[in-house]
Order: structure tokens, then C-alpha cells, then sequence
């Protein structure tokens, strides 16, 4: 709380010190975001991207202006965006999936690691050659992107993981830190700032507050849940098992759903690294087991085994009480952070099915069968 304060302060005091050109006519404040805070002038728009990994500075400055309006001297620095964008290069597959919510899908003209893209359409769109595929996110294609010369090119903000090879095509590069929010409501509200680079935040607005209610209606029930069981998740990868950080919004959604995950005391927001052995010495008695993966296939109890057999020493293991989302058949990413109601609905499904229905069924995760 103290150093969004002084953030905020920060950005008050830039505001004040810079040469405007104009009045100050609006001063926005997120209901959940802290990432990012929006200044509205005459003429312009100013949105600052708070650096997730030092809350004291500044990741980057927005200038956004309408195509319509001259650029003025007196505006303030920053990268400008000319609005609205008509084209862009999309690194994440949850981003296509809130600008596709946004009714602008037709601005995606390049997309990164279409393999795990479970939108069948955007699939279609770049086989027929209308979306570019522009390789990993990791390491994109430049020739590429200067191909279809898209107009912003929107990524997934990484600690110390800067393309300079793109940084120098000059093209305004969108920072999204949304995944560093500790609450799921403050993820789903960046489409508030994805919204003003196409001139649709009442769209934006719309789907937020439909989406909160939604959201804050499921998690009263789930906290007011008499029984909490307790949960690890994900896989290993390699020798290291990546856990939610317990300050992270997956965190946050275990919490909202009634379960008591069991990385709940970490302080981190991102992902934490951990041993097998680290693992199982807090997950070995746990009730329930949650991943998510990629693959061609479901997994099942069988393959699990197959690919780590001490996979087989975990309670939930033993009582077939493991879940996992194929993120290659449904759209979890895509729709995750747009809706983490649907995700809190099928966690609580999990979980407390005695809070649902008989005939409900979860929408994304599935119970892992023997074969």
C-alpha cells in the first residue's frame, strides 16, 4: 500500500512539473489495477505502466492522441500512440482474447506462438495468411513484424527480458504487466487501457462490471465455505516445479474459491521456483492436485506416472482427485483474464460441488482418468 501511495505521488508531481499544453480535465482511478494509472488532458491522454519489479518507477509513459489531432510540442514525454490503432502485433494469446471480447479482433494482424492459441478463428486467419505468425514470443520474427508494419506491437511485460532487435523498429511497443496484479479483478481491468488504444472503453466498462458482479458474487460463497481443502499445482518442468507466488492472482482465486493452497504465506506475485522434494514436503498429504498444460492429448492418471513416476506418491494422486485444463482445446488463457469468474466457478465446482447443481460441470478443468 505504501508504494502504490508514493506511486501515485510520483505521477501527481510529473503531472504538475511537465509541460501539459493543456488543461487537466479528467484524473482516472482503477477500482483494482494498481500497474497502471491514466491522466486525461485536452487533447491527449497520459497512462503510465508502473514497474512491476520496482514500484517506485516508471516501466513506461503513453502518450495517447487522436489520429484526428495534431501533435503538440508542449505534451509531455512519452512513446505517443496515434488512436485509434487499426493494426497490431499481439506476443500473448490472452491479450488476442481480450481484444477479440473488445470487438476489434480485426486489428490482430500478427500473433506469436500460434501453437498454443486455442482460438480456432485466429488459427484459421493465420493459415489462410490474413494474420502473420510471427514465431516465439521469446525470440519473434523482426522481418516480419516490419512485414505487416503494425501500428503497436502488444506484449507481456518480463523482467530483464527486452527484445532490443524489436525495441529498434521504432514501433510503439505496449507493456502489459497485468499478469503481476495480485487480484484477478485488477488482471481483467487492463482492458480498460487495451480499450483506449481503440477507442472502446465503454465497451471496456461494460464487460467490467458485468464481469465484478459475476466475480464477487461466486467468491462470497466460496469464503463462507465451511470445509477448505487443501491444494499444489502445475507440473515439473525439468528439475524445477513452478508454483503460484502466494501474493500472485491464481493465489488470490484458490483463496476466493474456498481452498487452502498451500504456497498461501509466500510474498511473491509471479511464479515460484521448487523442488520436487520441496514440493512434496507440503503437497504430499494435500486433498487436491490442479495443473495446466498443452498437449495434443488429455492427460490421464497413466501418463502421468509414465512421464515422473513419483508423480504416484501424492495423496491426490492415490484418491484420482487430480484436475487438469488442456490449454490447447479450451480457451482458458484466452478468456482467464477477461473472466476469472468462470475460472473461480470451475475451482469451486472443484472443490465444493455441494455448493452447485448435480448437473453442473466446469468449463475448463477435467478430472484426470485412468487411461
Amino acid at each position: 500500500m505504501f508504494s502504490r501511495v508514493i506511486y501515485i505521488l510520483l505521477l501527481v508531481l510529473f503531472v504538475a512539473c511537465s509541460k501539459t499544453g493543456g488543461e487537466r480535465t479528467i484524473t482516472t482511478s482503477n477500482d483494482y489495477a494498481q500497474g497502471y494509472a491514466v491522466e486525461k488532458f485536452d487533447g491527449y491522454t497520459v497512462v503510465e505502466v508502473q514497474n512491476p519489479w520496482d514500484t517506485l518507477k516508471v516501466l513506461q509513459r503513453y502518450i495517447l492522441v487522436s489520429k484526428s489531432a495534431d501533435l503538440s510540442d508542449e505534451m509531455p514525454k512519452g512513446v505517443v500512440v496515434r488512436t485509434p490503432v487499426e493494426s497490431a502485433a499481439v506476443y500473448a494469446s490472452l491479450h488476442c482474447g481480450m481484444i477479440k471480447e473488445l470487438g476489434k479482433e480485426s486489428v490482430i494482424t500478427g500473433i506469436c506462438d500460434v501453437h498454443y492459441n486455442a482460438d480456432n478463428d485466429l488459427k484459421r486467419r493465420v493459415a489462410e495468411g490474413e494474420v502473420a505468425d510471427l514465431g516465439s514470443s521469446f525470440l519473434p520474427d523482426v522481418e516480419k513484424i516490419v512485414s505487416i508494419a503494425p501500428e503497436v506491437i502488444i506484449v507481456s511485460s518480463y523482467k530483464d527480458n527486452r527484445d532490443d532487435k524489436v525495441a529498434r523498429l521504432g514501433i510503439p511497443i505496449i507493456e502489459m504487466a497485468d499478469y503481476m496484479e495480485s487480484v484477478p479483478l485488477a488482471r481483467t481491468e487492463w482492458i480498460k487501457f487495451l480499450s483506449m488504444l481503440f477507442d472502446c472503453e465503454y465497451v471496456a466498462d461494460s464487460l467490467f462490471r458485468e464481469t465484478e458482479a459475476q466475480y464477487n458474487n461466486l467468491a462470497e460463497m466460496g469464503r463462507d465455505a465451511k470445509n477448505r481443502p487443501t491444494l499444489f499445482c502445475e507440473l515439473k518442468t525439468g528439475g524445477v516445479w513452478y508454483q503460484p507466488g502466494g501474493d500472485s492472482y491464481m493465489a488470490r482465486l484458490y483463496r476466493d474459491a474456498g481452498i487452502d493452497y498451500l504456497w498461501c504465506d509466500n510474498k511473491d506475485k509471479g511464479s515460484i521456483s521448487l523442488s520436487y522434494e520441496e514440493v512434496f514436503a507440503r503437497g504430499a498429504d494435500a486433498d487436491l492436485w490442479i495443473m495446466k498444460y498443452a498437449d495434443e492429448c488429455d492427460k490421464t492418471l497413466k501418463s502421468l506416472k509414465d512421464e515422473y513416476l513419483p508423480y504416484r506418491n501424492f495423496a491426490s494422486y492415490k484418491t484420482k482427485n487430480v484436475w487438469g485444463v488442456n490449454a490447447l482445446k479450451v480457451p482458458f488463457y484466452e478468456e482467464m483474464p477477461l473472466y476469472p469468474q468462470y475460472v473461480l466457478r470451475d475451482l469451486m465446482l472443484i472443490a465444493h460441488p455441494e455448493l452447485f447443481n448435480e448437473s453442473d460441470t466446469t468449463r475448463y478443468f477435467k478430472k484426470l482418468q485412468d487411461e
